[in-house]
């Protein structure tokens, strides 16, 4: 299940990096937007992500919907290394854990008869890395842990995305320097650089629509994993906010646990 564990701790870095372009002054036009943001009730986005490692790409579009901060459902196709394959995934909270349903062709020769779909406890999964899922969702959700790792926001112009008028902004995040100041953060970055996984300094490019919420979210991670140097870029378009989204775990007649 290589597979599952890199989605599990790339969506964990992915989460902490964008935590970290979401807090600084109250001032900051990106922290305004962010806050704005965390409030809306649901919203519908497109994303795209490349890995690049070992002289090998893997890239991943995928389009979906979020309720609140810890219920969202997309599907997303990968492509790269030989493979092409479509995998459907629910996230959602389950007696106060978050869990995460997967269904791919992948995942057929391993799955019983029947069973169709993939529960992964992503809490569990992840403390198998040092990892604590429910607070990296609980830290993007208050936006306050990391507001000493922003080192600087630029104004770059404007830009049109998904058809609307944004202003865009230059985002850099020093993760170090908010580790020392958020010992919960601190925690979490030295579980992911246990892995073999290195963050460095950060840019992130930060779309903000009229309506004052973000409207893009752009940045490439170089990345270390055991020795191995390697780069995710991921950019992430919300298309709309406070849209009816209904989000629902599988049957349970379809569902193996993997956990």
């Amino acid at each position: 299940m290589t597979l599952v564990r890199r989605i599990l701790l790339t969506l964990a870095a992915v989460l902490a990096v964008l935590v970290g372009a979401t807090t600084a002054a109250a001032a900051n036009p990106v922290v305004a937007a962010a806050k704005r943001t965390a409030d809306a009730r649901s919203s519908a986005f497109d994303m795209q992500m490349t890995v690049k490692a070992g002289g090998t790409s893997v890239a991943l579009v995928a389009n979906g919907a979020m309720r609140g901060q810890d219920s969202a459902k997309m599907t997303m196709r990968a492509t790269g290394a030989g493979q092409d394959t479509t995998i459907d995934m629910v996230m959602l909270r389950e007696a106060g854990r978050v869990v995460m349903y997967m269904r791919s062709p992948t995942f057929r020769s391993a799955l019983p008869k029947g069973k169709t779909w993939m529960r992964l406890d992503l809490d569990l999964a992840a403390s198998k890395l040092g990892l604590d899922y429910s607070e990296l969702v609980q830290t993007s959700r208050t936006l306050g842990p990391l507001e000493h790792g922003i080192v600087s926001t630029t104004r770059v112009g404007r830009a049109s995305v998904a058809g609307k008028p944004t202003t865009r902004y230059k985002v850099v995040i020093d993760t170090k320097r908010a580790a020392k100041a958020v010992p919960a953060f601190a925690k979490q970055l030295r579980a992911i650089e246990r892995t073999g996984t290195r963050l460095p300094r950060l840019t992130e490019d930060v779309w903000v629509g009229s309506d004052g919420r973000i409207t893009r979210v752009g940045v490439s991670i170089p990345l270390v994993q055991q020795g191995v140097r390697a780069t995710s870029s991921m950019t992430m378009t919300f298309r709309a906010y406070d849209v009816p989204v209904t989000i629902a775990a599988p049957p349970r007649a379809q569902v193996f646990d993997f956990s």
